[in-house]
């Protein structure tokens, strides 16, 4: 457990207008509520068992009680917001002045023939992810499992070639029966262009449909001259019932009509009652899709996709709980709680003691959760706004709270992230401003593979160049356009230093120094594909302004143009597994494992071409634990009950490469690219050229957040090989090797050039 933890563990006095993350610092008393909520939201969310508790919009819930605390004007104002929104879905919860604790409300009946112990088990933390590896059940409670697949689509598509240049509209009908964020619908429009690439595209990202009310829905865009095809269609994402009706596809005239673009069975009409919509292209298994008569926007029938839900008994894990449990907790404000972790109960229902049962409470707050929908989408008042950004951060603090597994070496005061998060949240101006909030309180954690996503904040066009960090200066290593020109110095965008723009960036991207560095130069300039940014260059001691537009980025840039297998004139073969697939290399494995050496290039991430290294194995892996899920059944993650551990247990494989091999690697190079690594690096069976790779490891665990934002996160803790730290370290390199402004300005890749060196023994 972190060492703040263990101090705040320790504290049951709290003043009011200070902090137990910040001792002396004075702290608003809007933001004191807010803390108090926020900790005592992530221990009834993810630890109290009550089946009222497991049947709330976690989502709306985080709205509602924010806006429901936010003006108390002192603890027992607190403590009558607190218990008026928790009572309800957490009976036996006490809420008590701090140092003050009452009377222990019981928790077992005394008769419990018949009933069963229920608690939370964590294998890492469920999040709502279909098919993800990490799962949340309650003990004696069957865990509903979603398709693995998490959009269910229908799609049709008209030839494009009559509609080029022209202008189309798509209009459609739809209500939706989903609860809890990132649970929704959508109409969505794509223009397919020649070579595979896309055009137009827009799936109503920024606006779902989470309503439960019959609404009109439109999406508008340009077709692209050279468009083969327009597909159109709508999909749920996650869990819950779509209805749609009334398809309308036109195309703008030349005198500004609409015409009609014909559709089959736009209607729903044409097919058999119940069964698969006429005309309709249904491709994701795990949904059912049927035309229904319930309450259709136009005519006879609708169409309905639900999502297919199985119900899973068994246990995540063993443990030995036979007896009640709960934790005491400071939430600051001068109050603290008894949460119960454990409650008996039957098929029906968790027990609560004759009294502290509130049904008509429990419906009332439903209620009011249901009018906000979960959604996020702000209301008209900016106090609802607020509202929905806080929750959002209550939410996003509690997930890494409870089950980030890499607070033992992260340097981070999470406990005053919080109220920073809060605080900006309160004087944000804007959405951006929340978006840059959530970015910082993500970065603070350390983990390359976090970040914050949102369709509003996530620009597709970038300049025509590309950047590194070399000798201290943020260099253009190759470029796109004429005017710029490789080797030269970055200087300004938009009359911003580039520098400082580069440190602003850094502080926004979460992971390693050497992560966060690739993460902040693919961003620098970042905005609208078409848009024009004034770059400041420095070239040959002068500096020259110009200006350059950018390009939508539809595929990754390369800085080296090599083709995925070379054979060099020694003999020496070159496979860059950032781009060679498995099936390609096996075709000259034969080849490849008699040549005098092979330079293999990870500066980025494998295409599923893995298997090279059981060819170079001369044991089998025994390596099994390195990766590990942790069993979580108590806050704060006290006590962690053990992981869940699991390796690659790779063979070995025929032909051994019998050559010298090496590989390059350094700081673009994360997650899968390390697994990889770890092996050459774990077993010596290369030397490793370049510097180190971005120590961020294991499978991701997203999460939405009121407001349309996507957060992605590390969910395991992932070791080297022999135990040793990964998280932040990365795999070393046994070569190390650095850029240098020379080698740029002649266009030489300095890396691959002392790979060979070391391969030839030079």
């Amino acid at each position: 457990m972190p060492t703040n933890r263990l101090h705040i563990l320790a504290l049951t006095l709290l003043v009011a207008t200070v902090s137990c993350g910040e001792m002396g610092r004075a702290v608003d008393p809007e933001v004191q509520n807010l803390r108090a909520f926020a900790r005592l939201y992530g221990y009834v969310r993810f630890f109290h068992p009550s089946d009222e508790a497991a049947d709330i919009d976690w989502a709306a819930f985080a709205i509602r009680g924010a806006g429901r605390v936010r003006s108390a004007a002192n603890p027992t104002e607190l403590k009558a917001g607190l218990e008026e929104l928790f009572l309800p879905i957490a009976p036996t919860v006490q809420i008590y002045a701090a140092g003050s604790p009452p009377a222990v409300v019981s928790t077992a009946p005394d008769d419990r023939d018949g009933l069963s112990l229920i608690g939370w088990h964590h294998l890492g933390v469920g999040l709502g992810g279909q098919g993800s590896i990490y799962r949340s059940k309650r003990t004696n409670r069957d865990l509903a499992v979603a398709p693995s697949n998490p959009i269910g689509t229908a799609l049709q598509s008209v030839d494009a070639a009559p509609y080029r240049g022209r202008r189309i509209r798509m209009r459609a009908r739809a209500r939706a029966d989903v609860r809890g964020t990132g649970n929704q619908g959508q109409f969505w429009v794509r223009v397919d262009r020649s070579g595979q690439r896309i055009g137009f595209f827009d799936n109503m990202a920024d606006r779902p449909i989470k309503s439960s009310e019959w609404a009109a829905y439109e999406i508008e865009g340009d077709v692209d001259e050279d468009a083969e095809q327009i597909v159109v269609g709508c999909f749920l994402a996650g869990t819950g019932r779509l209805f749609v009706d009334e398809f309308e596809l036109a195309a703008l005239t030349a005198d500004g009509v609409w015409e009609p673009v014909a559709l089959e069975n736009p209607g729903f009409e044409a097919g058999e009652l119940g069964g698969q919509p006429t005309g309709w292209i249904t491709p994701v298994a795990g949904f059912h899709y049927q035309v229904t008569p319930d309450y259709p926007a136009v005519g006879e029938v609708a169409l309905r996709i639900e999502s297919r839900v199985a119900r899973v008994a068994q246990e995540l894990f063993a443990t030995s709980r036979a007896s009640e449990e709960a934790v005491q907790r400071p939430l600051g404000a001068g109050l603290e709680a008894r949460i119960p972790l454990t409650l008996w109960g039957d098929s029906a229902s968790t027990w609560a003691p004759e009294g502290r049962a509130r049904p008509v409470a429990l419906a009332a707050l439903k209620e009011q959760l249901g009018a906000l929908g979960g959604s996020g989408s702000p209301a008209a008042d900016e106090p609802a706004t607020t509202n929905t950004r806080l929750a959002a951060v209550v939410i996003a603090w509690n997930v890494f709270q409870h089950f980030y597994p890499y607070f033992d070496v992260v340097d981070v005061d999470w406990d005053a992230e919080l109220t920073r998060a809060l605080e900006r949240t309160l004087a944000a101006e804007s959405e951006e401003d929340l978006y840059r909030t959530l970015q910082r309180l993500v970065a603070s954690l350390g983990d390359g593979h976090g970040n914050v996503f949102h369709p509003d904040f996530a620009p597709r066009g970038r300049p025509p160049f590309l950047l590194d960090v070399v000798e201290g200066k943020v260099v253009v290593t190759r470029s796109y356009v004429e005017h710029v020109q490789r080797a030269d110095i970055l200087v300004s965008l938009d009359g911003e230093s580039a520098e400082d723009l580069l440190r602003d960036a850094e502080q926004h991207a979460s992971g390693s120094p050497q992560w966060k560095r690739f993460r902040a130069l693919g961003s620098l300039g970042a905005g609208e594909p078409g848009s024009v940014v004034t770059v400041t260059l420095s070239r040959n001691g002068e500096e020259l302004q110009v200006e350059v537009e950018r390009q939508e980025l539809t595929a990754a840039r390369h800085e080296f143009e090599r083709e995925p297998i070379e054979v060099l004139e020694d003999g020496i073969f070159y496979v860059n597994l950032d781009q060679a697939e498995w099936p390609v290399i096996a075709e000259v494995l034969d080849d490849m494992a008699a040549a005098p050496g092979v330079v293999f290039d990870l500066r980025g991430y494998p295409r599923g071409n893995h298997a090279v290294i059981g060819h170079l194995l001369t044991a089998p892996d025994t390596s099994t634990a390195w990766m590990r899920i942790p069993q979580i059944i108590y806050p704060d993650q006290e006590n962690v009950l053990g992981y869940q551990e699991d390796g690659w247990r790779l063979p070995v494989l025929e032909p051994h490469i019998e050559g010298t091999v090496v590989f390059i690697t350094h700081g673009r190079a994360i997650s899968y690219a390390e697994s990889f690594m770890s092996f050459i690096e774990h077993y010596g069976l290369a030397e490793i050229v370049g510097q180190p790779t971005a120590g961020a490891n294991g499978n991701i665990n997203p999460f939405a957040l009121p407001g349309g934002y996507r957060v992605t996160w590390t969910g395991m803790r992932v070791l080297k090989h022999d135990g040793s730290q990964h998280h932040l370290v990365g795999i070393q390199p046994t070569v190390p090797t650095e850029r240098t402004l020379a080698g740029v300005q002649a266009g030489r890749d300095e890396l691959l050039e002392r790979a060979l060196e070391v391969v030839r023994g030079d």
